[in-house]
């Protein structure tokens, strides 16, 4: 037993959920010589079983705690909370699951369920055993904060951060108010009446003593992390100027594009409401006939059409109040629903303002002077008159904004916008907020929401910097850590991080990556694709998981499975099948997983070598999963054991992924049931010296060969990506050469099985 380490298990009677359906005493005479400390309480979870649990870790010495008893997923959080002023923090406690996976999901005795018991203890046991526990990281973040980007935004994100006393950077192209103000229909048309109020928040925020401003400058590099960034402006002069930053807040507004000429655009008569709202400041309002045509179903944007028709709406009220002579109308699909609450309906009727709905099914087409359309309630083609047709405008982020938007790490390649594919977790797995981006590059939205986010993105940084100050605020304990001796900077994990986590220091001249914990959610999947074994996740390492599913696979049974599932799908329907009292092939041993993206293939080929007979990974639907593409990053590498297995002679269907939605159990059942009932007609891997070396073998390859390591991470989805990595007309082809150098790879890991020292990360 490592002298360091100090394990406690405490066995959970749950009144008469676990104690009559498990042999708890023979359960603790069998794990009670394996630990430190072992305990049977009634109620663990409640303040009499919580209070024993932190005396016996103190008076014993114990800093790792395993609770068996209840779900995981919904009271651990409770014994982390309780536990951490014992010192004993997130990573270093673990549940065992016996109330849903072992107690009441078959008809066994309590002698043979306290038998299954035993086996997912000891493999939790395993796993602390080989934990290298980190202590509690406070970050520290001061000022300046910068605020940077084209974005109206900015002024106030900058007033509420100097209302509270911390110095503030603003970078924008222009200080003017009156230029500012200007320009904003460029980016938000429509919205006039709020001019006044806004000129005097822009000079209020410029007249801030915390208050430096860079005009006219540009943001060409950002290095570091949250608390230490290093930013590199070039200036109207062209000098360069670097500054150091704790925290960045970019506000960005999209840009307002026409559309091309096939919709009658000429920039004259047709224009886009951004045009339209600069004639009228120039020219005033036109007389005759305007149509504002809600165009975005058209241009294929559906979801921009209530925020295209409420601009129209606010120029047209303006339009009517200056020249009640010009004739208003608002054209738009039959599927949009007309954007006013009952009193503006009131104002509009007064006003005499028509809003024309036009059949969905026939696209109207646009003529000198008319425009026709389907008419909904004859189906007969009417027509409309214009002397000046308005179109929707095209939105998107272009230009400057899409460059510092690169700079800063924002630009999603799944939509036009900055808001793209989030890691959906809990809100401790990531340090702080999303409280770096405001504005309409964010996602379209109109000027008062992007006002509003401004300030929520203010407000939240200095709520972050006085949590700093007050040293509360924490580096989330499980995150992922760069080993510079190892990092070659070959890009993979950046380009596979869902969370913006990963980036360069400048000052090691790239190398290595560096990663921000407090970006970090903890994923995982970027630390199991690395190549060189360079990336690793505190608190839940690779090893870690081997430790485990190891000592698990050394006690399976020939006819025994070992399925690992996430928290987010395998483990919600395992635990609902045991809500609904279903009962389950009792063979299957479940392993909870934060995501099954973050197994390395290594963990796969050592439940093998171990002695599993099959390994089932349990995750999300393919398109729900919390982590970006984890479930597609496994089924990747789960490809890989069964293309090292075909080389062996092994059965391929020993390992398999599966998908499980938490509100269908039964299926979650059925999943189970055939995957154990395949695995007991298949028997054991015979444990010949020759089948031994294979196992050997195909771990050493999956763990330490950086060639089919890297091929098979430049393989993975990307976050921003619709269809797996590289151009579908030649997966095949890839999957085919994929399989060559397996095969060429194995028949040298074969050679170099008793030469480890040579063969790691060669």
């Amino acid at each position: 037993m490592m002298t360091d380490t100090k394990i406690g298990v405490f066995l959970c009677k749950c009144g008469n959920e676990i104690a009559p359906l498990i042999d708890l005493p023979h359960l603790y005479s069998t794990i009670q010589p394996e630990v430190d400390y072992c305990e049977i309480l009634s109620f663990p979870c409640l303040q009499p079983g919580l209070e024993k649990i932190m005396s016996a870790a103190a008076a014993n010495r114990l800093n790792r705690i395993i609770i068996a008893g209840c779900e995981g997923r919904t009271m651990l959080k409770k014994f982390e909370t309780a536990l951490e002023p014992v010192d004993i923090l997130k990573g270093q406690i673990d549940m065992v699951n016996l109330h849903s996976h072992v107690a009441t999901v078959s008809d066994k005795s309590p002698l043979e369920k306290a038998a299954k018991a035993a086996k997912l203890i000891i493999a939790s046991i395993a796993e602390m055993r080989v934990l290298k526990a980190t202590e509690q990281k406070r970050a520290r973040i001061d000022g300046p904060v910068v605020v940077v980007g084209n974005g109206i935004s900015s002024f106030p994100a900058v007033r509420k951060i100097t209302q509270a006393g911390i110095k503030c950077i603003l970078s924008v192209p222009e200080t003017d108010p009156d230029k500012i103000i200007r320009n904003l229909h460029l980016s938000y048309p429509g919205e006039r009446p709020h001019y006044d109020r806004l000129k005097t928040l822009i000079s209020d925020t410029l007249d801030s003593k915390d208050l430096t401003v860079f005009e006219h400058s540009r943001l060409t590099e950002l290095v570091g992390v949250t608390g230490n960034y290093t930013l590199t402006f070039t200036l109207q002069n062209g000098q360069e100027e670097t500054i150091k930053a704790g925290a960045i807040i970019a506000a960005l507004d999209a840009e307002l594009s026409p559309p091309g000429p096939e919709f009658g655009y000429d920039g004259r008569a047709v224009l886009i409401q951004s045009e339209m709202e600069e004639q009228i400041t120039q020219n005033g309002t036109p007389k005759g006939q305007v149509v504002f045509w809600i165009s975005d179903y058209e241009y294929g944007m559906p979801e921009h059409a209530m925020l295209s028709a409420k601009n129209a709406w606010s120029m047209a009220m303006h339009m009517k109040a200056c020249s009640p002579e010009t004739n208003v109308m608002i054209f738009h699909n039959e599927k949009m629903a007309i954007p006013l609450t009952g009193a503006e309906r009131a104002v509009n009727r007064k006003a005499g303002i028509a809003w024309i709905p036009y059949d969905n099914a026939v696209r109207p087409s646009v003529q000198d002077g008319y425009v026709t359309f389907c008419n909904l309630k004859d189906h007969v083609e009417h027509e409309l008159a214009w002397d000046f047709l308005v179109l929707s405008p095209k939105r998107g982020i272009n230009g400057e904004a899409k460059t510092t938007a690169r700079i800063l790490g924002l630009i999603h390649k799944e939509t036009p916008f900055l808001t793209g594919h989030h890691a959906k977790v809990r809100p401790e797995m990531i340090g702080r907020e999303e409280t770096y981006l405001a504005g309409s590059a964010r996602y379209p939205c109109d000027l008062q929401e992007a006002l509003n986010q401004g300030r929520k993105a203010g407000t939240r940084n200095v709520e972050m910097i006085e949590k700093s100050h007050a040293h509360q605020l924490l580096v989330p304990r499980i995150v992922c850590v760069v080993d510079p001796d190892k990092c070659v900077a070959c890009g993979q994990c950046q380009e596979l991080c869902d969370c913006g986590g990963i980036g360069i220091e400048k000052s090691t001249g790239g190398l290595p990556r560096i990663v921000d914990p407090m970006l970090c959610t903890g994923g995982g999947t970027c630390a199991a694709a690395c190549p060189y074994g360079a990336l690793v996740l505190q608190n839940n390492s690779t090893d870690q998981k081997e430790a485990r599913i190891g000592a698990l696979s050394r006690q399976m049974e020939p006819d025994e499975v070992v399925a690992m599932a996430c928290v987010w799908g395998g483990l919600p329907a395992a635990d609902n099948a045991h809500r609904r009292k279903m009962s389950y092939d009792p063979r299957t041993h479940i392993l909870g997983i934060p995501c099954v993206g973050q197994i390395d293939p290594a963990v796969m080929a050592k439940a093998f070598l171990e002695g599993a007979p099959g390994l089932l990974l349990i995750g999300c639907l393919p398109e729900e999963c919390h982590h970006s593409y984890g479930i597609d990053h496994a089924w990747n590498r789960v490809n890989l054991i069964k293309k090292l297995f075909e080389l062996c002679g092994f059965d391929r269907r020993r390992i398999a992924i599966a998908h499980a939605d938490m509100n269908k159990p039964e299926e979650f059942v059925k999943t189970v049931d055939s995957f154990n009932a395949l695995i007991a007609a298949l028997g054991p891997i015979p444990k010949t010296q020759a089948n031994l070396d294979n196992l050997a073998s195909i771990y050493q390859l999956c763990k330490y060969n950086t060639r089919i390591r890297t091929l098979l991470s430049v393989a993975l989805r990307r976050p921003w990506e619709k269809t797996y990595r590289g151009d579908q007309r030649h997966a095949l082809e890839f999957d085919r050469d994929f399989t060559a150098a397996i095969e060429e790879e194995f028949d040298f890991a074969e050679s170099a099985l008793n030469e480890p020292a040579f063969y790691r990360y060669a």
